[in-house]
Formats: structure tokens, C-alpha cells, sequence
């Protein structure tokens, strides 16, 4: 994961905003930063949290090479205006221009088909915990897992709990080491433990 650190659209230091055609005081851009990553992991979670407790009037376009629904609310809460694919730009070499310059503008921007799945699963209640919570890096379904783990279940006592086969879990598992950049299941629900996760689902996991 890396972040391009370098503000774009930012008014000269102590300029006056330019006057509109009208003669008022036009609204000056918005400083973008863009940040690039291969998925919305850990790294790329923390990095764009600190960007914004730093820095919360800058916005971020964000170009990943998978996102999700579910990553762009992970994400929300940290001044993500805008998210493109990086296969996107493969087809248009100027979509980023065209993206910053609306984010700079107040504007925001999802991938083609992701702004409708999350306001069809946030219509439907059945759908809305696929979604998860703002700023949670974790899936709903991924927590779930964690916290068995957390109670010393194996993967076939995890997978008979949850109703799921035992593939399933070892597929979520490793989408979690994965996203969390841990090679362990103790470093998964460590950080589990220290996000405020566990306690809060562990009533609803039976």
C-alpha cells in the first residue's frame, strides 16, 4: 500500500479565495491526496485513519485493485471521497484527472455497480450487516469466525457452530490473515481485542 502524500488543489498559503463571475467570493478546492492499494487491508485501513486524523479537510481518492462494498464503509469515516478501480484506468488514462478534480470540488465518485449494492443492501435489513460498520476493517461474517476462534474452537467445532462447512472457515481465515496482515490466529484476535470486536458480537455468535 502506498499514499501519495502530495496535496493537490490547495490555495496558494494565506491566499484569498478568487472572486466568481458574479462577483462574490468563489469556494476554493478541496486539497485531494490519492492513495493507491492492491486491497483494503489493515495497512491501507490505518494509513488512511492517521491521513485523516492529520489532515481532515483533505480529500481521498482512493484506487485500489479490489474493493468491495463492504471496503469502501470500512473506509467512509476517513475522508475517502472517491474510489476508482485500477483496472478502470486501464480503460480511460484520464479518469483520475477528471475524479480528482471532483473530489476537490466536493464531489464523490464509487466504482460502476458498487454505489448500487450498498444502497439496495442498505434498503433491505436482511442485507445491511453484509455491509458492516463504518470504520470496522472486518467483515460481519469475518468477526463471527474470530471470535470462536477467540473461544479456543477448532475449525470443524467453528464450522458445525456457525453452520458452515469446514472449507468455508478456512477460506475465511485466510481472507483474514490476509486482511490483517498476521500470520497467526492469536495476532487475528489480538486485533480483534483491541478494535472493541469481540465483546460486541460475542452475544451474537450461539
Amino acid at each position: 500500500m502506498s499514499m501519495n502524500a502530495v496535496t493537490e488543489g490547495l490555495p496558494p498559503r494565506g491566499g484569498a479565495p478568487a472572486p466568481d463571475s458574479a462577483g462574490g467570493s468563489a469556494v476554493l478546492p478541496r486539497g485531494v491526496v490519492v492513495v493507491t492499494a492492491d486491497r483494503v487491508d489493515r495497512a491501507c485501513h490505518d494509513a488512511l485513519k492517521v491521513h485523516y486524523e492529520r489532515h481532515p479537510d483533505v480529500a481521498v481518492v482512493l484506487v485500489a485493485d479490489l474493493v468491495g462494498a463492504h471496503d469502501i464503509v470500512a473506509v467512509a469515516p476517513y475522508g475517502v471521497a472517491a474510489v476508482v478501480r485500477t483496472s478502470e484506468l486501464y480503460d480511460d488514462p484520464d479518469l483520475l484527472k477528471r475524479v480528482k478534480a471532483l473530489a476537490a470540488e466536493g464531489g464523490h465518485r464509487l466504482p460502476p455497480g458498487v454505489g448500487r449494492c450498498i444502497r439496495t443492501a442498505a434498503a433491505e435489513p436482511t442485507r445491511q450487516q453484509t455491509l458492516g460498520q463504518p470504520g470496522i476493517l472486518l467483515k460481519p461474517s469475518e468477526v463471527a469466525v474470530l471470535v470462536l476462534v477467540a473461544e479456543g474452537l477448532t475449525r470443524a467445532d467453528i464450522a458445525r457452530r456457525l453452520g458452515r462447512r469446514a472449507e468455508h472457515v478456512r477460506y475465511t481465515l485466510k481472507n483474514i490473515f490476509e486482511r490483517l496482515g498476521v500470520e497467526r490466529r492469536a495476532e487475528a484476535v489480538a486485533y480483534a481485542a483491541r478494535a472493541g470486536l469481540l465483546g460486541a458480537m460475542s452475544g451474537e455468535v450461539q
